[in-house]
């Protein structure tokens, strides 16, 4: 079967250079303080939305629910689990943010230093090798 690039062939031919790329900020949710009170607790983008560059968002909210139902089996009371939820999931959640925020820096030409193009091995490693032992017990 064909595909038909005539629209978009016509768009290009259209379209003056300059007003082929946009560019503007890339957009993160600020750190929420806390990720629970009482018996409430942020799971997700509630609790933790990278920016959409990092491309972790559901990855993240996924990996966070795994953990908090460790808590949650593991610890005797909610504000235990949740408190060691937020214990295990802060640091990983950071690096992964911290990553986006350079690489939309790099993206908007603001990166500092000479830009350095990693391997595909070092770029995603750290991201997609993380592993959650679900038979590993939570400590409070």
């Amino acid at each position: 079967m064909a595909v038909d690039h005539v629209g978009g062939e016509t768009l290009l031919a259209r379209t003056a250079p300059e007003d082929l790329m946009a560019v503007g900020p890339m957009e993160a949710m600020p750190d929420v303080p806390a990720w629970h009170r009482g018996r409430m607790v942020l799971v997700g983008d509630a609790a933790h939305a990278p920016s959409s560059s990092s491309g972790q968002g559901a990855s993240l909210a996924a990996e966070s629910a795994v953990e908090l139902a460790r808590c949650l089996r593991d610890l005797p009371t909610a504000e235990e689990a949740f408190t060691a939820y937020e214990r295990l999931r802060r640091p990983r959640v950071s690096v992964i943010a911290g990553d986006a925020a350079a690489k939309n820096k790099a993206k908007a030409g603001k990166a500092e230093g000479q830009a350095a193009f990693p391997t595909p091995e070092q770029m995603f490693a750290p991201v997609h090798r993380h592993h959650i032992d679900w038979d590993a017990r939570i400590t409070a």
